[in-house]
């Protein structure tokens, strides 16, 4: 892309309203797309894509239908993830891990150069528009310590066989800016390393790998960072993608009206916040603090299906084959990594015999 072209941005956005942890999430999907008309500039995205499975399309399409003013578009994840059908034990496929997969499949989304990644408890909180979220042809890479989630990184180093670089800086979680063209990268290391397709990789790895951890890490193998990003405490970055962790609300403890209102009077750089949809904090109690600070449109959702739960003796199954599986699966990627390895030309090593003390 031409530097002086600006770069095509889309958002991306996986949608489930069934089941105990989902009940809310239209309603904070109303909250989400009514800061985004009020903060962002009419030419913000070129299409934001809302992905869901088939049994819920109807029922998302006719809340949506309602949202005209946005540039929507709904993909049907049955009909772009045939690796959920292959793998449909209740311990192959997390509800998180399948979010992450969907972001991470944004490519085959979208022809878009760029995707913000979002979910239904992200807000934006201050004015935005795409020369903010891609200035210069890069986009904005919001740090965090690599510390902070140390296992993740390990996880995912192992998966692309890299070195964790537990020392540089770290990426944030969603909202999140990727370069669809790193993604390709990334699909393509996976498939290296793995040896089947990536998808497959990642639904049998049984570790605790993100969709971030595996992104920076690929970007920084390759030698695309500096070409696709400036991190957010770079001098050059014109904003803060997230407002300051310690603001936006992550956990019960911080779950009230008094912090929403500070998501939008704090003197915080950062263009969106989080209140996490299991803090205790209903998309009601948010929105009565949002119309503080701009037009909230409520739209009565329908009620979605009913999903049967599982009973504790389940859980514990489920948790102990995931465990099982986890083990068997780490074995046999050591065994395939070390095979590969042995069919590497053999380098000269010194002597230590010979290694200055």
């Amino acid at each position: 892309m031409p530097e002086s072209q600006t770069p095509s941005l889309a958002a991306l956005l996986p949608l489930k309203v069934s089941g105990r942890h989902y009940g809310d999430n239209l309603a904070r999907l109303d909250l989400l797309f009514s800061s985004l008309l009020h903060f962002g500039t009419p030419d913000l995205l070129d299409e934001l894509v809302i992905v869901c499975r088939a049994d819920e399309a109807g029922l998302i399409g006719r809340h949506l239908s309602q949202w005209r003013d946005l540039p929507l578009r709904i993909v049907v994840e049955d009909e772009h993830f045939p690796a959920f059908r292959r793998f449909n034990r209740p311990w192959q496929v997390r509800p998180w891990q399948r979010q992450q997969v969907i972001k991470l499949n944004s490519p085959s989304l979208t022809s878009a150069d760029f995707v913000l990644t979002l979910d239904p408890d992200v807000m934006a909180v201050k004015p935005l528009d795409r020369d903010l979220l891609v200035a210069g042809g890069r986009a904005i890479l919001e740090p965090e310590p690599r510390a902070v989630h140390r296992q993740w990184w390990l996880d995912s180093a192992d998966l692309l066989d890299v070195d964790p670089g537990l020392d540089r800086h770290g990426m944030n979680v969603t909202p999140a800016l990727l370069s669809t063209a790193v993604l390709a990268e990334l699909h393509r290391r996976l498939e290296e390393t793995g040896g089947r397709p990536w998808m497959d990789v990642l639904l049998t790895s049984y570790c605790d790998w993100t969709e971030y951890t595996l992104y920076l890490l690929a970007a920084e193998r390759a030698g695309l960072l500096a070409r696709h990003h400036v991190f957010a405490d770079d001098p050059d970055a014109p904003a803060h993608l997230h407002t300051d962790p310690a603001t936006s609300i992550w956990d019960a403890a911080s779950a009230t009206q008094a912090n929403v209102e500070r998501l939008f009077t704090a003197d915080d750089p950062g263009l969106f916040a989080v209140v996490q949809s299991n803090t205790g904090l209903s998309a009601g109690d948010v929105a009565a603090v949002a119309a503080r600070h701009f037009p909230v449109r409520s739209i009565t959702p329908e009620t979605a299906p009913a999903a049967g739960g599982r009973s504790k003796l389940e859980e514990r199954v489920t948790i102990a084959s995931r465990l099982a599986a986890q083990r068997v699966y780490r074995l046999r990627r050591r065994l395939r990594r070390r095979a590969r390895r042995g069919t590497r030309p053999l380098v000269q090593r010194p002597d230590p015999t010979h290694v200055r003390r």
